[in-house]
């Protein structure tokens, strides 16, 4: 269940998305370079579709910001920075759609492209077993016996 239909405070949308942004930070160094972290294709395949998960909704979260945003009515925004004679909280409203409408579409797009590679990593799996070579592993067992 998810935690915001659990019993108990909900959390706000800020709240949510920060966690989100933190989770894939923390994604991205357990997945650095080095660190092993998938030792099969099935391991790629598996995080390559969470993360076509996550494309798949995040372009209806920005489209729900955008349409609470312009929900507000204009008369009770006001524009902290101005930037000269037409920003105004209505222009600046609809600036924010168009440029959340924009990301919501290369969303799509990526959401594609890691669609795909979804897909063709669904058909990998490892040829090679991995083999500890280690002569001193032999060495402790004989010891031991």
């Amino acid at each position: 269940m998810s935690p915001d239909r659990a019993p108990g405070p909900a959390r706000t949308p800020y709240e949510i998305a920060n966690a989100v942004g933190e989770e894939v930070r923390v994604l991205n160094h357990r997945t650095a370079p080095g660190v092993g972290a998938f030792p099969d294709p099935t391991s790629v395949h598996d995080v390559v579709t969470a993360l076509h998960a996550i494309l798949f909704h995040l372009p209806q979260a920005l489209a729900q910001a955008a349409g609470e945003l312009a929900a507000i009515p204009a008369g009770q925004i006001k524009v902290a920075l101005p930037d000269g004679e037409g920003d105004t909280p209505a222009a600046r409203q609809a600036r924010v759609s168009e440029e959340l409408e924009r990301a919501a579409e290369t969303l799509e797009i990526a959401r594609a492209h890691v669609a795909a590679a979804s897909a063709f990593t669904s058909g990998l799996d490892r040829t090679v077993l991995i083999v500890d070579d280690d002569p001193l592993d032999d060495l402790v067992a004989a010891f031991h016996d």
